[in-house]
């Protein structure tokens, strides 16, 4: 079982000076990685998510975000990585909603997104957290 511990945004970055009435056509980027402290059956998601506009227009999203979650040690590192990033999404979404809501544009509600348990790719070799410390401090 994977559980969310804590969440938070890191940095949140908005430019939007089209003018009233224009079109987006919106494309989203997603990058997500997560580092695990195998000793204590934890792990830190990291997700970075842009949305830009396909026609170039001046208007562009971004957050990065980092989540702490517990494990149990049966659990495969590709299910890991897949269940954490279903547990950390909605907030994602709700961030961007929320933002877009009080910018005086509609709230923008992203469509749910789930990650493709066969493209993780796990490097077992990377250097981790000595797990004194979480990212949410």
């Amino acid at each position: 079982m994977i559980e969310l511990k804590g969440y938070k945004i890191n940095s949140i970055s908005f430019e939007n000076k089209v003018p009233n009435g224009t079109e987006l056509k919106l494309q989203n980027q997603v990058k997500y990685n997560v580092n695990y402290i195998d000793a204590e059956n934890r792990c830190v998601g990291i997700l970075d998510f842009r949305i830009t506009d396909s026609d170039m227009n001046p208007f562009e999203i971004r957050i990065e975000m980092v989540a702490e979650f517990n494990y149990t040690a049966d659990e495969e590192k590709t299910d890991i990585h897949t269940g954490s990033f279903d547990q950390m999404f909605p907030f994602l979404r709700q961030a961007v909603n929320t933002l877009t809501s009080v910018s005086g544009m509609p709230g923008l509600l992203i469509p749910i997104m789930k990650l493709d348990k066969n493209s993780v790719s796990v490097n077992n070799n990377a250097g981790g957290d000595d797990g004194e410390s979480s990212p949410l401090n």
